[in-house]
């Protein structure tokens, strides 16, 4: 019978999965497992730290549907800990490959480099299990397979990261390669079709009684892959759609009947009473953090919504365990053969831009700078923006007149630093499948200068990353919250212009620094740039006490939020 390498067993199903790079930081006891990387046709990304491998995994997976990153045993998986914490949080697929020291140094307890010195190896592993669904350290050559397909495959089912540590002794041992011929769960399996078919006769037929029905299409409909379903929905009930500030450029704004982005009290008078006044709300995968909900501002009636998410669809208050990929799917397909339509139909009357045509001002402000890269982006752009401003401003850039224009950042685990390190997994992902024309990252000048390293990677990759630094002088939402002239919120002044040259002085780039909105009107205008055929950093010159008006919103509800004693969070 013919055997494989556990370790290259391990890379072949990952490779069954649609991966075709592997992100890291090498070290001593998973250097063997690297080398079996390219020998089962994977390309190895290697990065600057382990931090950034993590979110580059994160990013990776974002456009690929699922990434993973090699990391060694302690100090190497636990900088990487905090990415496997954003991927948690917000569903992204990644399998972490740890390299472990030997069976044999476990099993005696020796003191090895890399743990804690007491002859234990298992706290590193038993951390995870609040930041993974699944996980496993191979010490059995007969059970190993079994345990690859058991993670995997439930990282597949939770749509979240895992686990996989390998003794430098185990992954050279051999197995039988019969394994590999069995398919890995890749899709959920069905709903009870009894179950699912009373939970969407109850959705027609509130579709058909209730008034100025509205659908809102938030972050767990794009980390759930319902896009698609959605976009149909949409277009067959002909209702007014809106988004959230996660799902932002998860979905087309093209389909129609787009209202605009809704987030409580951050929302603009007009969209908040389409939503709030809406007697049905198709809520598909609603996420209610407070950034997403203007502090837990919303003021939809729990007796108008229909929640969606990926094992239930709550009815009113009443929770039913079915998929909501397949009920999204029967609904579409029941509505076609019945031509139902929602009653009343909602014209819409109110502007879901209504800041879009801003003037030209002297000095760059942030209202003047959104709605102008709005008008700069074109199809197959990918936008990736940081977690604070960049993430709070983006929702104000229009997609109304462009399609095929996909973006997102981190909106409720929020590290900052995230987007660098995810940008550079999204876009080498999209280099690889075509997807991406113009790959862009809009960061803010304190989240760059803690994962700055991936630049490195970001050229030396050929990415042609277009880079927009956000610089205020410092971290504009924590100003905003308290401390406005405190030390802490201040940077350190860095000569941005510098930036390719130090991480890669061998690859084209330019620099461009933007301090008026007439100088930011030319550049987006200007043909060399909006070819991107190089890295280009844009620094923009803000005003120190600058911010969109929506973080002026959600940073006062923020402090008055941590201020209230009584506050009610609002649990998932």
């Amino acid at each position: 019978m013919a055997e494989i390498q556990i370790g290259k067993y391990l890379f072949e199903r990952i490779k069954q999965l649609g991966i075709k790079s592997v992100f890291g930081v090498p070290g001593d006891y998973e250097l063997v497992l690297l080398d079996m990387v390219p020998e089962t046709g994977l390309t190895w990304r290697g990065n600057p730290n382990e931090l950034i491998a993590s979110y580059a995994a994160d990013g990776y997976a974002r456009v690929n549907g699922t990434a993973a990153f090699v990391t060694t045993f302690g100090p190497g998986e636990l900088s990487a800990y905090c990415g496997v914490g954003g991927q948690y949080t917000e569903y992204v697929p990644v399998v972490h490959i740890v390299g472990y020291p030997s069976t044999q140094a476990i099993k005696s307890h020796a003191i090895m480099h890399h743990s804690l010195g007491d002859g234990k190896f298992g706290m590193y592993h038993e951390m995870t299990r609040y930041i993974t669904v699944a996980s496993t350290v191979l010490e059995d050559r007969h059970t190993a397979a079994g345990e690859i397909d058991r993670v995997l495959n439930l990282m597949m089912y939770y749509s979240r990261p895992v686990y996989i540590g390998v003794p430098v002794n185990i992954g050279t041992q051999t197995i039988p390669v019969t394994g590999l011929q069995t398919p890995l769960l890749t899709a959920l399996p069905p709903n009870d079709t009894e179950v699912e078919s009373k939970v969407v006769r109850q959705i027609i037929d509130l579709l058909a009684s209730r008034t100025n029905p509205v659908i809102i299409v938030d972050g767990g409909a794009v980390r759930n892959d319902v896009i698609q379903e959605s976009s149909t929905l949409i277009k067959l009930l002909g209702r007014p759609y809106f988004i959230t500030a996660m799902s932002k450029g998860g979905i087309s704004e093209r389909l129609g009947f787009f209202g605009g982005v809704y987030g409580g009290g951050a929302s603009t008078e007009g969209v908040r009473t389409a939503v709030e006044q809406a007697g049905l709300v198709l809520f598909i995968g609603s996420y209610p953090s407070d950034f997403n909900t203007g502090e837990f501002t919303e003021q939809i009636k729990p007796t108008a919504i229909i929640d969606f998410q990926r094992f239930t669809v709550d009815i009113l208050g009443i929770k039913y365990d079915v998929k909501m990929k397949y009920v999204l799917q029967r609904l579409i397909q029941d509505l076609q053969t019945t031509n139902t339509k929602a009653s009343q139909v909602q014209a819409i009357s109110w502007n879901p831009y209504p800041g879009d045509q801003p003037e030209v001002p002297d000095k760059l402000t942030q209202d003047f700078l959104w709605p102008a890269l709005g008008k700069y982006f074109r199809p197959g752009d990918y936008i990736v923006a940081e977690t604070g401003t960049s993430s709070f401003g983006i929702p104000a850039a229009s997609l109304l007149n462009v399609d095929n224009v996909k973006m997102y950042n981190q909106t409720i685990f929020g590290s900052i630093g995230y987007a660098t390190g995810a940008a550079l997994g999204s876009f080498i992902a999209g280099k690889e499948n075509d997807s991406i024309k113009r790959g862009i990252l809009i960061t803010g000048e304190g989240s760059l200068q803690l994962t700055v390293q991936a630049f490195s990677d970001l050229l030396r990759h050929e990415l042609n990353t277009t880079v927009f630094v956000l610089n205020n002088d410092g971290y504009t939402i924590e100003r905003l919250i308290h401390g406005m002239e405190a030390a802490y919120n201040k940077v350190p002044d860095w000569d941005y212009s510098a930036l390719c040259q130090t991480f890669g002085p061998s690859f084209k780039s330019r620099y461009y620094r933007i301090a008026t909105g007439s100088e930011l009107v030319k550049l987006l205008s200007d043909p060399e740039f909006n070819a991107a055929d190089c890295t280009q950093v844009v620094e923009l010159i803000l005003g120190k006490h600058d911010a969109p008006f929506s973080v002026k919103l959600a940073a006062q509800a923020v402090e008055n939020f941590n201020k209230s004693q009584s506050g009610k969070v609002k649990k998932i």
